[in-house]
């Protein structure tokens, strides 16, 4: 995971992401802006050898700190309470969300040196979303 810590991530192109959103209830003009935003993913290791993952768009963005394997509470973009657990092996970055109400969704981040490729699936999502990123130099 090392080659790709500190790497700008940046949005080129999604399938199936905005019938995600749907899927969690997004108003339309919600939905419309998401789509429409220039979203940066960014994982860094810091010093006590914690993992940040920090998402950044022009109107909404979140950070979660953790420690591999470990659950703890996110709060996600939208300003939903989460509980998450985020695991690493080599390139891919595994993030499951699990919301009050018990939904589930699952994020795997498999991170190459010029791309990065999200999948998205969630209990009850009968499709599967997928986020086409590339690395900025």
């Amino acid at each position: 995971m090392d080659a790709f810590l500190g790497k700008k991530y940046v949005l080129a192109n999604s399938e199936n992401f905005e019938d995600y959103l749907i899927f969690l209830d997004y108003g339309y003009f919600a939905r419309k802006t998401a789509m429409s935003l220039r979203q940066e993913h960014i994982l860094t290791l810091n010093d006590d050898g914690s993992y940040t993952f920090v998402f950044t768009s022009p109107l909404a963005s979140s950070t979660v700190t953790f420690t591999p394997g470990v659950e703890l509470e996110e709060i996600k973009a939208d300003g939903v309470k989460v509980k998450c657990t985020i695991t690493l092996d080599d390139n891919v970055m595994t993030h499951i969300q699990v919301e009050d109400s018990g939904r589930t969704s699952k994020h795997v981040r498999e991170f190459y040196e010029d791309k990065m490729i999200v999948t998205t699936t969630a209990d009850g999502f009968n499709k599967t979303a997928v986020r086409f990123y590339v690395a900025e130099t």
